[in-house]
């Protein structure tokens, strides 16, 4: 199989500022009258009413919010809402916001896109349906090879272990920074990485991050939950397939500063005096990354600003081809991380006109201001992982700015260093008045041959001494 990587151009800089929650005052949501909530056992995270035949609709997203609802309020779907039978049931509130829903469910064909607010974990849309077979295309069960997008989880595994941006690593034909390996979709360079550290722990980065699950070479789900890593190996971590939604998921964090908020689809649970259920469980967050970590990802993936309307973003495309062509994007703004898929789409079709109808959407309706991101960090070491083997071109760009590296000592020849032996031994000359030093003092060793072992230690780095 053969990878297409691509990515957006660095651009601009500043501080972050983060939206965190969905806002929900309940006694503003619109109804009929404009006073409350409409009757209906689903709603909007506005109030109004979902359609009535959603659940049959959506079977896999109704079927997400009813194992949300029982694990969270103890509460079963014959306990809902419902006009005839249960008047005083109970009615959901749900996280999907309806401009981003209605303009997701405009995608045709097998494509699928998800969208989840930065900070609080709230799917605000989710949106995918197989054609022929009406499957879920952007859940666990139907997950799809990222290729290129999964580069910032491997990145977010170097910087996490101490390596900076500016780290460099081993490419099929040149040595690269850990920045340019993604932002270029240097695929060897990102084997590189991800070898260094190992597919457990770029795995535990990843489940950190937000994604629950990975399908393996033959296809069958792994819960990354439950560390089952055998038979992964790191230089196919693009192959194997992820949900779309856990993608959505793992770019929020890093929007939200390295914080990790579980995605969920229950904003509240109200009773028939509209007063609001306490779960028993709440939503999951955790510190999944440094700020200086997440910090650094969103600089890797700056987009050109112009992009979506003078404002900053970061976000990785990629297109994998299998039997098919599959185009990924998933980026974000501070407000929202979006998550785009499709499969054999044409052009225009793909990942990233499905990220943008959502961004767009989501910007003009919420109102999202534009946010500058705060540029690179600075943090970590510049590290030489994966080229101090040997693999490093002694004629590149990193040894000609550190030719004192110990990786790049192999960039002289053979003549150079005895050149250079014999400059070192001339300060420790005892007569160098001697007019003919090779003739009147035989017995001094010749420079060729005093330092063999110096010689043959500064040529193990590198092949072609």
């Amino acid at each position: 199989m053969q990878f297409t990587r691509m990515h957006l151009a660095v651009g601009g800089a500043a501080a972050l500022v983060l939206a965190v929650g969905v806002s929900i005052v309940l006694g503003n949501l619109p109804g009929d009258d404009g006073a409350g909530t409409e009757d209906a056992a689903l709603l909007y995270n506005d109030g109004r009413a979902l359609p009535a035949d959603f659940p049959d609709t959506h079977t896999a997203l109704a079927d997400r919010v009813y194992a949300e609802l029982e694990a969270r309020y103890g509460i079963t779907p014959d306990q809902l809402y419902d006009a005839d039978a249960r008047p005083d049931g109970y009615r959901v509130v749900l996280t999907l916001d309806k401009a981003l829903q209605d303009a997701a469910e405009e995608t045709t064909g097998r494509a699928g896109v998800v969208a989840v607010e930065p900070g609080s974990g709230a799917v605000l849309c989710y949106a995918g349906t197989d054609p022929d077979t009406g499957a879920d295309l952007v859940g666990a069960a139907s997950p799809h090879p990222p290729s290129a997008v999964f580069d910032m989880i491997t990145a977010a595994t170097a910087l996490e272990a101490g390596a900076s941006i500016e780290s460099r690593w081993a490419d099929e034909d040149a040595d690269v920074t850990l920045a340019q390996a993604v932002s270029e979709g240097r695929g060897d360079a990102m084997d590189t990485v991800a070898g260094e550290y190992g597919v457990e722990t770029v795995l535990d980065t990843a489940n950190g991050m937000g994604l629950t699950a990975i399908a393996d070479a033959d296809g069958a789900v792994r819960d990354l939950a439950a560390g089952d890593y055998t038979g992964l190996t790191a230089a196919d971590l693009g192959t194997y397939p992820v949900p779309v939604v856990d993608m959505a998921s793992v770019y929020a964090t890093i929007a939200a500063g390295g914080t990790y908020a579980e995605t969920h689809f229950v904003a509240a649970v109200l009773d028939s005096g509209d007063r609001e259920i306490e779960p028993g469980q709440g939503v999951r967050t955790d510190r999944a990354l440094a700020e200086t970590t997440a910090q650094d990802l969103q600089f890797i993936g700056l987009g050109e600003s112009e992009a979506i309307e003078d404002r900053d973003f970061f976000g990785v495309a990629a297109d994998y081809h299998g039997q098919t062509t599959e185009s990924w994007f998933v980026g974000a703004i501070p407000q929202l991380s979006v998550a785009a898929w499709s499969n054999g789409g044409g052009e225009g079709e793909g990942g990233v006109a499905l990220w943008r109808t959502v961004i767009d959407t989501a910007i003009e309706a919420n109102g999202y201001e534009a946010e500058d991101l705060p540029g690179a960090s600075g943090a970590g070491e510049d590290l030489t992982g994966g080229i101090d083997d040997g693999s490093v071109d002694p004629s590149g760009e990193y040894c000609r700015s550190n030719p004192d590296d110990a990786a790049c000592g192999a960039s002289t020849s053979p003549s150079e260093a005895e050149s250079s032996s014999e400059a070192e031994e001339e300060p420790t000359e005892e007569e160098p008045e001697e007019p003919e030093p090779t003739t009147s003092e035989p017995e001094e060793p010749e420079p060729t041959t005093s330092e063999p072992e110096e010689t043959t230690s500064e040529c193990t780095t590198w092949p072609f001494c």
